[in-house]
């Protein structure tokens, strides 16, 4: 991992700097985090879209493009995710590094003060709000994406399940919001959220590349100054809530017109997302899941036949370890328990030492990759830092290597079934 320093630009709002010359491009990031806000998703998810597409300086999307390609085709790019009780919106540009350029004098700072603009002087109108013929165009592009995952099976299996395990007091679902909400957004709401993003959040900046420290320091400082101001720590839980548990657990069919089915299984996790204990549940997802050969696509899928396809995820910010599963009508059940004996085999403390190797290999592969390319490797160590985790891969390594498979059983033990959800094609045969 390259040399990391984290200086304080003011109070509550950090600069992570990382001095490199092992990239031809270099990357600046500025990433807020803010309290979540029911009624507010389509709005968040709009936010990031519309202050990387214009700005006060360049008011239309053409002037906004032609001045990305006339330096040197910057990247812009924005994540806006939801983690718990707070919302993580990630802005970023990389660029070509200062060695590289030829024919633009401070080229770093062009490029910063581009993004700056981008951020904090929308191309709003007389009235300080964003447009309201902008914001149309948004919402169309946004209710674009809602309906793209009602035509993705897995997509909206995965969807659904979030709508039941999840708090309906507290959180919308999905991440994005409604068609309702997307319809209700006016330029007002907007602002308001806007500002709550600029000036109601805890902000961390990360720089890498050849430029001197002092001088990114500056840069920030001048660029940025209408958002340095003193804040105060937000307070929420990194973890989302979670409806109460149902005995049985709560399983909900639904049907489609198509011709395949998804199982969809969700698990209860004992903690969340940056809570002690965190390589536990990483290694049991690449053990399940994610490494060459791991239990569930190994046992379920390729012995058995049981699923076309089958995938886990962990979601540690709503609290849940999710299995979708492509099955034959009908099978359900028989599926339901071939996914038990795998995880059966965990929980006595089965898991194949080879097995586990091959997932510490892989998790570690994972991380480390990321540091090859400058832009991945600031959009990571920014977000990580928003939530105060740590960035070093070897202590991630570390951490991981120190799993056994003791540990994996003993922690799925903890991992309780919380819902079962169903999308067949219907009339079809429900009972396995």
């Amino acid at each position: 991992m390259q040399p990391l320093e984290t200086m304080t630009l003011c109070p509550g709002v950090l600069f992570d700097y990382i001095p490199t010359e092992d990239y031809k491009n270099a990357a600046f990031a500025v990433g807020f985090k803010y309290r979540v806000k029911r009624g507010h998703s389509s709005a968040d998810a709009m936010l990031s879209r519309l202050l990387l597409r214009t700005s006060c300086d360049y008011p239309t999307h053409t002037l906004f493009s032609r001045r990305l390609e006339e330096l040197y085709s910057t990247d812009l790019t924005a994540q806006s995710t939801r983690h718990g009780d707070f919302r993580a919106a990630l802005f970023q540009a990389t660029f070509l590094d200062e060695p590289f350029v030829h024919a633009i004098p401070s080229f770093s700072k062009e490029v910063i003060s581009f993004l700056a603009g981008a951020l904090l002087r929308p191309a709003f109108d007389r009235k300080g709000k964003f447009r309201e013929d902008v914001i149309a165009q948004e919402k169309l592009t946004l209710l674009d994406q809602i309906r793209a995952i009602r035509n993705s099976k897995t997509a909206y299996a995965h969807m659904r399940l979030s709508e039941i395990t999840a708090d309906p007091r507290r959180y919308d679902v999905p991440d994005y919001g409604t068609e309702e909400e997307i319809v209700g957004i006016t330029p007002q709401t907007l602002a308001n959220r806007y500002r709550d993003m600029l000036f109601s959040s805890e902000v961390r900046f990360v720089y890498a590349g050849s430029l001197p420290k002092e001088t990114v320091f500056a840069l920030i400082r001048e660029q940025f100054k209408v958002i340095l101001t003193e804040r105060k720590p937000l307070t929420g839980r990194n973890s989302m809530s979670r409806r109460a548990p149902h005995s049985p657990i709560l399983r909900v069919v639904e049907n489609t017109d198509g011709e395949q089915a998804i199982l969809g299984l969700s698990y209860r996790l004992p903690i969340g997302f940056g809570e002690p204990g965190a390589e536990k549940m990483t290694m049991l997802s690449a053990v399940l899941s994610d490494a060459p050969m791991a239990l569930l696509f190994s046992e379920v899928r390729e012995k058995n036949g049981y699923c076309y396809s089958i995938r886990s995820s962990v979601r540690a910010s709503n609290r849940d370890f999710v299995i979708l599963c492509g099955i034959k009508p009908g099978s359900e059940k028989q599926v339901e328990r071939a996914v038990s004996r795998v995880l059966s085999i965990v929980r006595a403390g089965k898991t194949d030492p080879a097995l586990l190797s091959a997932a510490l290999s892989y998790v570690t592969m994972s991380v480390t990759s990321i540091f090859e390319n400058v832009d991945e490797m600031v959009n990571y160590i920014l977000f990580r830092r928003l939530f105060n985790k740590t960035v070093d891969p070897s202590e991630l390594s570390r951490r991981w290597a120190s799993v056994t498979t003791q540990d994996l059983a003993t922690f799925l033990k903890k991992v309780r079934p919380d819902a079962v959800y169903l999308y067949t094609p219907k009339g079809e045969d429900r009972n396995g």
